[in-house]
């Protein structure tokens, strides 16, 4: 039925006796019936609606001065439902947050009605704490923490609710700063804030600790990495020597951060034995385990998060893992004294056996949200949650499988504790060029590949009938393709939804491949082939080769390659960067060379970078060459190197051109075909730009570039640009071994009598 609006405004609230609570109900009811059609769409969004892209700017109305009516706020919520993403999809497989859990739904549903504001006992009711506490009290069972028969106040539960992951890790770290030095949050520190470590594993933190030390004003710099192997484990003979080394300096180490279940891999640490190593050391303990927590519920799986119970302070997501609405987190104490240390006092919070708000730091007023946890847990039981945990984690394995097995351009990045599993859409041709050249992804492949793999998932986003999430890993555990130290763009599927199937994820998988196949033609990148004798790099130089002897004969020049193609380590090829410097660039001798590059190019279907103006880059007259070497790139009145602008006229100018001569001269080449005394020529305008870089670093940095590692991490950025906006150097490894080179050989030349 329409709901009619009531100009009475008294009316238009819940209260005992009001005669327009049937028409609230009603509009209850319509919410409801769009919220359970929303979740229960088939696909994740509409075609390019959910998950917005990044905006240039947004724009507002102004607010209504009056207000409207029942049916047109419905109305206003179907129009927002309609370009959300829904979560509940059994096609979302991106994230495991479907909050889709029947027993979840309804305690969210009465959450906001029972109205329970739970900082103060004196206006909550004993019982909406008694939930949050039996909650905590079943979590700490699971999870191995000692539980009483009964407790004498809510501060001795050892445990509170939050609104998430990142303020339950940070109200962990509060209790360690505690533990470290006690009663430093009335007090204040008693040392400088600059001597405080956080340890974490390297590659797979979560930001949320690295935050809560700036929210602390700890320092997010004072995190240190500890490496990780293969696995995504801590590697615990650095862990020992990092914390001798933090504490040799003076520095005191606040806490040690460990994954059961980190955001990426879902690897969970070796805790048992890092418990020991900290224990022994008296640092504060504390497990992430935001996702791995779902395992304490299986039987079958819960012997993965062995140790757990002896971290000092454990975090969980139940709105992550156990497809609760949200918000749903918790962190938990060892020893609840050391929770009861984050007590803060108040006249307005009353100091009674029940308030809880004394114990929660950062939060004031806080719903009833544990209810929703407390449903789920009563409503359906240990075994019961168990075995959805155990289907979550076969299916994990079967999704490994069909990747392993059936999908012939995707390559799995690594097992999984859990429930993810982290993938690279890689074609099936460069897979084998690698593994018959027994060579890996170079830093040239790996940029092709990871845009392919964004661009996969953005496109999939766009679709809106499947999600799969991305995002960049520091360090990638497929060591037959990738070298361990460079990052690469994976996708990730978690599952976590028990509606989803592998009928779901075969649709995603086939997904990526086609559209990654359809990117990957529409690039026009080249596979180099599989033939290790002539590969298709060799054969297009044979004819640029040939190709130079015609034009030029017998007259002077020295012809280079440069860029990722001057290497030839490749397993892609995109384009091909050549540079022709002789006496003079004449008009004609420049069209029949492009004539004979084009002719080369289209031979083989290789691209032409045409960036900066074709005409102008291919054949460089020596004289400019030389001012280039010798006057660098240009810099303004105060000596700072100027920007390059991509705009179409920059590019094409003269100054653009020296820069680019300046950066061939600097960066890693190879010269592939001279005349007599060429290639020397060309040697020499090296010597002299590499002799040019390096004073210009130094001037512009005075006293800073003392070592190669200095002078390169200066060459490459200026403090705010780096890399194409600054020098115009890719960060790539081999353009950092040819600085590191070009200073070693300065500094030769500088010493030598």
């Amino acid at each position: 039925m329409a709901l009619q609006s009531t100009p009475e405004l008294s009316k238009l609230f819940l209260a005992a006796g009001n005669d327009n609570n049937e028409a609230i109900r009603e509009l209850l009811h319509r919410v409801v019936d769009l919220g359970i059609d929303f979740k229960t769409s088939e696909n994740v969004s509409a075609q390019g609606q959910g998950m917005s892209s990044e905006r240039e700017h947004v724009s507002f109305t102004a607010m209504p001065d009056s207000g409207i009516s029942p049916d047109e706020l419905v109305r206003a919520y179907e129009e927002i439902a309609s370009k959300s993403s829904n979560w509940g999809s059994p096609n979302f497989l991106g994230f495991p947050d479907a909050g889709n859990n029947m027993a979840g739904l309804a305690a969210a549903v009465l959450t906001p009605l029972l109205n329970q504001n739970m900082a103060n006992q004196d206006i909550c009711s004993p019982e909406a704490t008694f939930i949050e506490m039996e909650t905590i009290h079943w979590l700490r069972e699971a999870l191995g923490y000692p539980v009483p028969d009964s407790y004498l106040a809510a501060s001795g539960i050892g445990g509170i609710l939050t609104l998430g992951g990142c303020l339950s890790n940070c109200i962990a770290l509060v209790a360690a700063r505690e533990k470290l030095f006690p009663s430093c949050g009335l007090h204040g520190l008693p040392i400088l804030p600059s001597k405080i470590r956080v340890l974490v594993p390297a590659v797979i933190e979560h930001y949320s600790i690295r935050s809560a030390m700036g929210w602390l004003s700890l320092g997010e710099q004072n995190v240190i990495r500890v490496p990780v192997d293969n696995q995504f484990c801590m590697n615990q003979n650095a862990l020992k020597r990092i914390i001798d080394e933090q504490r040799d300096q003076g520095n005191y180490i606040l806490a040690c951060v460990a994954y059961a279940g980190d955001s990426r891999s879902m690897r969970i640490d070796k805790l048992d034995s890092l418990a020991a190593i900290l224990q022994k050391e008296d640092i504060w303990f504390h497990v992430d385990a935001c996702h791995g927590s779902q395992l304490a519920f299986s039987n079958k799986h819960k012997h993965k998060l062995r140790g757990i119970e002896k971290a000092d302070s454990i975090t969980i997501d139940p709105h992550k893992v156990l497809a609760l609405p949200y918000t749903c987190s918790f962190v938990l104490f060892k020893d609840p004294t050391a929770h009861a240390a984050t007590a803060t006092n108040s006249d307005l919070i009353l100091n009674t056996q029940w308030s809880l708000g004394r114990v929660t730091p950062f939060i004031g007023s806080k719903a009833f949200d544990a209810l929703k946890l407390w449903s789920v847990l009563k409503f359906l039981g240990k075994a019961r949650l168990g075995q959805l945990i155990d289907e979550r984690l076969d299916l994990t394995h079967t999704i490994q499988s069909e990747i392993e097995e059936n999908c012939h351009d995707i390559v799995l990045m690594n097992d999984s504790d859990i429930n993810s599993c982290m993938m690279a859409f890689i074609p099936q041709e460069v897979q084998e060029y690698c593994f018959q050249n027994k060579t890996r992804l170079s830093d040239s492949d790996l940029e092709k590949l990871n845009k392919l793999n964004c661009q996969i998932k953005e496109g999939i986003r766009k679709d809106g009938t499947f999600y799969v999430h991305g995002f960049p890993l520091k360090s990638c555990p497929q060591k037959q393709l990738v070298d361990a130290d460079k990052p690469l763009y994976v996708l990730r599927t978690m599952n976590g939804n028990p509606a989803s199937t592998i009928d779901n994820v075969r649709g995603l998988l086939n997904k990526i491949e086609q559209l990654g196949r359809d990117l990957f033609v529409q690039t026009e990148y080249q596979c180099m082939g599989t033939d290790a004798i002539q590969n298709r790099l060799q054969s297009v130089e044979e004819k640029l080769n040939a190709g130079l002897h015609r034009v030029f004969g017998s007259d002077p020049y020295v012809a280079v390659i440069y860029g990722s193609s001057a290497l030839g380590n490749n397993a892609l090829l995109s384009d091909i960067d050549l540079m022709v410097l002789a006496p003079a660039a004449s008009t004609d001798r420049r069209k029949e060379l492009e004539s004979m590059f084009r002719a080369a190019m289209d031979a083989e279907g290789i691209l032409i970078d045409a960036e900066v103006p074709f005409e102008k880059k291919l054949l460089v007259a020596l004289p400019l060459a030389k001012r280039a070497a010798e006057s660098g790139p240009p810099r303004d009145e105060a000596g700072r190197v100027l920007g390059i602008r991509k705009t179409p006229g920059y590019l094409a100018s003269d100054e653009m051109l020296r820069r680019l001569v300046f950066n061939v001269l600097t960066s890693p080449n190879r010269v592939l075909s001279a005349s007599a005394g060429g290639a020397s020529t060309f040697r020499e305008l090296e010597e002299t730009a590499g002799r040019t870089l390096v004073e210009l670093i130094r001037a512009v940095n005075p006293g800073r570039a003392e070592t190669s590692d200095d002078f390169v991490a200066l060459a490459c950025s200026d403090g705010s640009r780096s890399g194409e906006e600054y020098l115009g150097y890719k960060m790539r490894a081999n353009v950092l071994k040819k600085l590191a080179e070009i200073y070693r050989d300065v500094e030769d030349e500088d010493i030598s009598p």
